[in-house]
């Protein structure tokens, strides 16, 4: 992890990992949103020194909001309770629920990669996943997605294990277009390979265009 160098803007948007630094950026632009500074913290483990350390440099005072970007992994309330539990100790506000702000200078908010899924009766809750599985649920219905899923089942097929199941299909799914093809996540976001208006994305927008 690196330590945060200067505030540049009052609006901070902290995300875990490079990928998804680079597809924030080309996301608050896509969504119309202005004024915010994306930043890396690193692994989910530096969430806390990066925080301390970025509320002591100069121009915190000035921030106006600050929302934090991480995966779910294989277990969303865990992914939040640690992120309520960085937040308290920093002495700042915790939003209940992630996708809602609360408190004031700055307002909070945290969203969880890969988003939410209705559960029986309507309500919703944080899927399971990652950076790379909103990716894959924005693109589920191109032709391509038909080729990724015969790919994997020949690998499995062959006894082959692997590791890591939504990497292999992002990145085959990438390679399977032209102007992708070899491309990271964010690279891909600036190529234009997200639809933006997804309905996937609709809670990362509502959060980024509130900011």
């Amino acid at each position: 992890m690196e330590p945060p160098k200067e505030i540049k803007e009052n609006k901070l948007l902290l995300v875990e990992g490079a990928d998804a630094y680079y597809f924030c950026i080309w996301a608050y632009q896509a969504f119309g949103a202005a004024g915010i500074q994306v930043l890396d913290f690193g692994g989910i483990a530096d969430l806390s020194l990066y925080l301390r350390l970025l509320s002591h440099l100069p121009n915190f005072e000035k921030v106006s909001t600050l929302v934090i970007a991480r995966d779910a992994e294989d277990n969303p309330t865990g992914a939040i309770k640690s992120i309520k539990s960085t937040l308290r100790k920093i002495g700042l506000p915790a939003p209940a629920e992630p996708f809602s702000f609360k408190g004031d200078k700055p307002r909070l908010a945290y969203m969880i990669f890969p988003g939410l899924v209705k559960n029986k009766g309507g309500k919703t809750s944080c899927k399971p996943g990652t950076l790379e599985d909103l990716c894959l649920a924005i693109v589920r219905q191109d032709v391509v997605m038909e080729c990724v899923e015969e790919y994997t089942r020949c690998l499995k097929g062959k006894g082959l294990l692997i590791r890591h199941l939504h990497k292999l299909k992002l990145h085959a799914y990438l390679s399977g277009k032209n102007e992708f093809a070899g491309l990271k996540i964010g690279e891909a976001a600036k190529a234009g390979a997200w639809d933006w208006g997804h309905e996937k994305l609709e809670p990362f927008r509502k959060i980024i265009q509130n900011m």
